[in-house]
């Protein structure tokens, strides 16, 4: 019997590596360049039984598909109708639905951030992700929140580079923000 050598998440992380070499932190290519690696990562049925378990913020389910010290690729459940608030990263992230349904909105912050605690944000993204669609959000558009839509909805995060240990988590209605640790937060 012959033993495949086959690594699909290291496959697809190395495409994104090449990806990120060529377009930097340009959004636009990176979201053009990201498609395919991640269409045939995600076309995979065995990729919940792949990761490593890791410590995630307001879910139960979360691990790490691949981790380099600076790219990681996270696969995690997002709970049926119960809101992730938007927060922000400092980082440009991914989000794309390996299964299920997503509510996703991306926000302008439209204050200067001068003012503790306040926070003007504007929807400039507001959709609902199917299986298969992704987001990024980069600064300085990188608040966002989320929501899934139904029991079994799964999301994988691509991120280059470390989050900020810091977030800030915002109420969009109030116009607030209270700044949270990491860990304590998504």
């Amino acid at each position: 019997m012959v033993q495949s050598t086959e690594n699909p998440v290291r496959e697809c992380a190395e495409a994104l590596v090449d990806a990120i070499g060529r377009c930097g932190n340009d959004v636009d290519r990176l979201r053009q360049a990201f498609k395919a690696p991640m269409a045939r990562l995600m076309a995979r049925p065995d990729l919940l039984s792949m990761g490593i378990p890791r410590q995630g913020n307001n879910v139960a389910f979360s691990q790490y598909l691949y981790y380099d010290g600076q790219l990681s690729i996270l696969l995690y459940q997002v709970p049926k109708d119960k809101p992730i608030p938007a927060h922000d990263h400092g980082i440009w992230e991914t989000v794309f639905v390996y299964r299920g349904r997503l509510k996703h909105v991306v926000y302008q912050r439209m204050d200067d951030g001068t003012k503790p605690g306040f926070a003007d944000l504007k929807p400039v993204d507001d959709r609902v992700l199917e299986q298969g669609d992704m987001a990024l959000v980069a600064p300085p558009h990188d608040i966002h929140s989320f929501t899934g839509l139904t029991d079994e909805t799964f999301g994988i995060t691509v991120v280059n580079g470390a989050y900020k240990p810091d977030r800030h988590y915002y109420n969009p209605t109030e116009k607030t923000y209270q700044v949270k640790g990491q860990l304590n937060a998504r």
